[in-house]
């Protein structure tokens, strides 16, 4: 059995193949499918790859777009570096790290800003969970063999499978035939069996699209062969090399899946310690280094991809199947599965066979885009809306005014959430409506239109935006922005406490929203992460729920001494009916911080009074003895965020968003 995972050379395409290439490349590349290149950092690449560039001209370029400067330095400040003093300024982290490194950092923090198409989601979460641990993993090994221009690496492993994302877009349907046909095979070959689905491969797609943004061959030739890195041989020892280490740590994101093919994962384990020195054991230290890096890196990002996987676990597990492995199974590995698994019902490449021309799966791109929405059984349009439907939707939805209502996404004190989707505009949107039973109260009414008049008032990216209020049969609702994700809440109780970095773009996001709100003299009185909204895709937070907030000179609302909040996050002033103001929305959001930090709320309590209780007369536990890897400033921040006295805290949430903006 041959002791690397690395494939001999494959035959030239035939004719039909060759057809099929162009015709899908062309498709793909259509200057109006395709992604537009992240401007400033290929002015960066192309300047900073002459031999005779300045470091000023690197700084000035990066000075024509300020996020990338952010998510450069934040980088550098990484453990993925580990630098001793944290760096401050563009100029010293070009003089600190070199052109070499800033010019892969650059274009590999631009890739977020890439813009997919409609129907990617999906698709978009998955690349980032393979393609930020790839990265870094490549980086990492680079650094261990010893490898010039190890960023160059981490960008290649960034952008490998950008191919992909535009073949599952463009042939969405051919695309899942595709992966329920060829199943696990896709870990071990996806080349090949795209080329029989595609006739052509998403690593050549990938290369084809760098080459338009004029990346360096060193770059675009590896990243076309990772998958079979044999064939990168003639482009010299550089592109063979990359290839192949781009390919291992590929092997190396998927451990998981890797380890339920006991030959394969045998092949991974060979490779890892003939070509990079690393046996069993010392994988196991090196991906355990490395996963906290991951972590790190995909908050500079702001992608969200949960934990790294138990890397010490699925090699175990992996270890244990090739004990497993007999000469009686590797011979039936090897001659392929017995008549009785054909007669049970396989499917045709599990038997060996291959698909022929006539059930071949080419994709015809649409002429159109298909619709968002669903068709009505029978041809029948949705009911109209009726009050019962509040608690019991009809399994087809039902009609709202100008909006097609489909799932409930949430129910509150006051109302209730549904996804609907608004033909007109061809988009989602949120459709909060006020609870039926409380329609009929002047005063609930009277709350609900003034909630969306507050909330319609600010327009800023980290506050969730008012599309329409309307109202119908006397019951008020509005339509809102639709963010698909998910609360802080649901977050933190899946996942447990977040990597720092991202809790820290978080927290920042959160206090420039209610910057903007406190400009126009609002307050939320109800911050608590289950109000903030984090966008998939993105990573973006957003303010939602601005039910319980009120303008500061409005005296009315709580004049008859309603208690307006959430216990665990309220303000003591508030628990304490001393009114609130823009500092109590401080209180609130180190209350966030506390919980995205240590997965806990400050003041936990069995009952309402005991919570009460605890935040007027008790200090929260200090965040680094449940979590010691929080930074000292960190603990200062939330703790003063968190003081009894309102004059303690920040002045403002401008001031800790521009803290936390020079943080992260």
């Amino acid at each position: 059995m041959s002791t690397t995972i690395y494939p001999p050379p494959a035959i030239p395409l035939p004719p039909r193949h060759r057809a099929a290439r162009e015709e899908v490349l062309a498709a793909v590349l259509d200057p109006t499918r395709l992604p537009a290149a992240p401007a400033v950092a290929l002015q960066v690449v192309t300047a900073a790859s002459r031999p005779d560039c300045e470091p000023s001209e690197i700084v000035t370029l990066l000075a024509l777009d300020s996020a990338l400067c952010g998510k450069l330095l934040r980088a550098v400040n990484s453990c993925i570096y580990g630098l001793k003093q944290p760096i401050s300024s563009v100029a010293r982290a070009v003089h600190v790290i070199g052109l070499n490194t800033v010019r892969s950092l650059a274009l590999g923090l631009s890739i977020p800003a890439v813009k997919f198409g409609r129907g990617t989601e999906a698709a978009m979460r998955e690349y980032w969970m393979t393609s930020v641990g790839g990265a870094i993993i490549a980086r990492e090994l680079a650094i261990l063999v010893r490898r010039a221009n190890p960023d160059d690496d981490l960008v290649a492993g960034l952008l490998r499978d950008l191919g992909e994302l535009l073949l599952r877009q463009m042939y969405a349907d051919t695309w899942a035939k595709h992966v329920e046909y060829y199943g696990d095979r896709l870990i071990e070959d996806p080349c090949a069996a795209e080329l029989e689905s595609f006739g052509i491969d998403h690593a050549d797609i990938t290369a084809e699209i760098l080459q338009q943004w004029k990346l360096p061959p060193d770059i675009v030739e590896p990243i076309r062969y990772h998958h079979q890195p044999a064939l990168a041989a003639p482009g010299g020892k550089v592109h063979h090399n990359r290839a192949e280490l781009l390919q291992f740590a590929n092997y190396l994101v998927q451990l998981d899946t890797v380890a339920q093919n006991p030959e394969l994962l045998n092949r991974v384990l060979n490779t890892a310690k003939d070509r990079f020195h690393l046996p069993r054991q010392a994988l196991v230290a090196f991906l355990q280094s490395v996963a906290p890096k991951i972590e790190a890196f995909a908050a500079v990002l702001n992608q969200d991809i949960g934990q790294c996987p138990n890397y010490a676990a699925v090699l175990a597990a992996g270890a244990a199947e090739l004990v497993n492995l007999t000469v009686e199974t590797s011979r039936n590995r090897m001659s392929g599965p017995s008549s009785a698994t054909r007669a049970n019902g396989s499917s045709a490449s599990a038997t060996g066979t291959r698909p022929n021309e006539s059930t071949r799966l080419r994709p015809k791109p649409p002429t159109a885009p298909p619709s968002r929405t669903p068709a009505p059984a029978g041809g029948a349009g949705p009911v109209e809306f009726r009050p019962e439907f509040a608690k019991n939707m009809p399994a087809g939805g039902c009609k709202l005014g100008d909006y097609e209502l489909q799932s409930i996404l949430g129910r509150g004190a006051m109302g209730i959430v549904f996804k609907a989707f608004e033909p007109s505009l061809a988009r989602f949107v949120a459709i909060k409506m006020l609870a039926p039973e409380l329609a009929s109260a002047p005063v609930a009414r009277q709350r609900f239109a003034r909630e969306a008049r507050v909330a319609a008032s600010i327009q800023h990216e980290n506050v969730v935006g008012i599309h329409a209020v309307r109202e119908l049969n006397g019951i008020p609702y509005l339509a809102m922005e639709y963010v698909n994700g998910s609360c802080l809440e649901t977050r933190v109780e899946q996942h447990g406490s977040m990597p720092v970095l991202l809790a820290l773009s978080a927290a920042r996001q959160i206090a420039s929203g209610l910057a903007a709100a406190h400009a126009k003299q609002i307050i939320h009185r109800d911050i608590k992460p289950a109000n903030i909204l984090i966008e998939d895709e993105s990573g973006r937070a957003k303010i939602t729920d601005f039910g319980l907030a009120r303008v500061i000179d409005d005296a009315k609302v709580t004049a008859d001494g309603t208690l307006i909040g959430t216990p665990f996050f309220m303000a003591p002033e508030t628990v304490q009916g001393r009114g609130a103001d823009t500092r109590s929305d401080l209180f609130g959001l180190g209350g966030v911080m506390y919980h995205m930090v240590t997965g806990r709320v400050p003041f936990p309590g069995q009952t309402v009074a005991a919570v009460f209780n605890a935040v007027c007369t008790k200090d929260p536990e200090a965040p680094r003895r449940l979590r010691p890897t929080v930074p000292d400033w960190l603990e200062d921040m939330i703790l003063r965020l968190l003081q009894k006295d309102p004059t303690a805290r920040y002045p403002d949430a401008a001031s800790v968003a521009a803290i936390l903006g020079e943080c992260c």
